[in-house]
């Protein structure tokens, strides 16, 4: 099991990083690229045309067996019975107190074959976590994030990206693959997993690809620039996009004290199912009704948000800023914060910036109407 806390952890892809002048610098334990031109530059790239983000930090599990289904269905708060071969859902682990250990994608790749995207951070505590319920069922669980690299591909012209580097034989499964759907394909001559999904709210696709692919892969999707407008974007760009698409992240706008009702992830819980880990709490929890919930907000002085700034409501104090930047397709500064229940779209916040309170409004969510489908 790899210790993603170990310093100076390198992606497959760190050389290609260097000689693309990126600037690195460390996150979460891995030398990550943060730019490679200037953050505003990638964040319009991603928007207008294409980017290409190396998330070969992500974390992968792979779960296996008759009782495959039955278990994920214990440990994470969506319907994986709902998931047909090829598709895939957001979901999350939760403790017994429906606390988020953590967000993910579960992804069915076949009648008793799960394969479970995971945050980079939380890579080993999760696949423990998994492990230590696994007794009692008839599978297999494995920790594959050592052997697979990631790529996302994501923008308008991502489709034009990905037909260039697939082969022939898949092209049509990958035009007509459905939003969080996930498929086997041929790119740049080897045996990949293509997945609808991404964390910028464009249309795009992830490519988990074996470790020692991920270079020549990387150069093929370069390669497309001219027709496509591509360019690598670093972490700076990848938290302004799914800040504005108001996706969230973990340890900045949840942590296993934070339940997914409070997150603003309910759609993504089915109460209505067999008992999941969790469960029982959030049961409670939503018939005594939450007491604090995330909301998106823009600011209307100067002055940027950042994640812990206190937040004001009718002069009292009531939460803080979970994530905040500026917001370069929108325009002007915001972010998410976990507010008082009772605050609502409209209402006027005040942050408090360097000991200066500064007006914000409650804005409906996403800050940027997604594109992804």
């Amino acid at each position: 099991m790899t210790d993603t806390n170990t310093p100076s952890m390198k992606t497959p892809l760190y050389s290609q990083h260097k000689a693309c002048g990126a600037k690195v610098i460390e996150f979460g334990g891995w030398l990550m690229p943060v730019s490679y031109t200037s953050v505003l530059t990638e964040h319009k790239a991603v928007r207008e045309k294409c980017g290409i983000f190396d998330v070969s930090h992500m974390g992968e599990v792979s779960i296996k067996g008759p009782q495959a289904e039955a278990f994920v269905q214990h440990i994470t708060m969506n319907d994986a019975v709902k998931l047909k071969p090829g598709q895939g859902q957001y979901s999350g682990l939760l403790n017994e107190s429906g606390g988020m250990i953590d967000d993910l994608i579960v992804y069915r790749i076949g009648i008793d074959e799960f394969f479970i995207c995971m945050n980079a951070a939380n890579r080993a505590k999760d696949f423990e976590w998994i492990s230590s319920h696994a007794n009692g069922f008839d599978v297999q669980a494995t920790n594959e994030s050592d052997q697979w690299a990631q790529l996302a591909v994501q923008g308008p012209t991502s489709l034009d990206a990905m037909l260039a580097v697939v082969d022939p034989s898949d092209r049509s499964a990958l035009e007509t693959l459905p939003y969080t759907n996930i498929t086997k394909a041929n790119v740049a001559g080897r045996p990949c997993l293509v997945a609808r999904t991404g964390y910028t709210g464009e249309h795009g696709y992830e490519i988990y690809l074996p470790v020692d692919h991920a270079e020549k892969l990387w150069l093929a999707l370069l390669a497309t620039a001219p027709k496509t407008g591509l360019m690598p974007v670093g972490l700076g760009a990848r938290d302004t996009l799914r800040l504005e698409a108001c996706y969230l992240l973990y340890g900045n706008d949840m942590n296993d004290q934070t339940t997914p009702l409070e997150a603003g992830v309910a759609w993504a819980v089915k109460l209505t199912k067999p008992a999941f880990i969790g469960k029982d709490a959030l049961v409670r929890q939503k018939a005594d009704g939450i007491k604090q919930k995330i909301v998106a907000i823009k600011m209307k002085e100067d002055g940027i948000p950042r994640h812990g700034m206190t937040v004001y409501w009718r002069g009292e104090p009531a939460g803080f800023v979970t994530s905040g930047s500026v917001l370069p397709t929108v325009g002007g500064a915001g972010g998410m914060a976990m507010v008082a229940a009772g605050v609502v779209e409209n209402d006027e916040l005040e942050v408090d910036i360097r000991g200066k309170r500064k007006l914000a409004t409650v804005v409906k969510r996403p800050l940027y109407s997604a594109k992804t489908k």
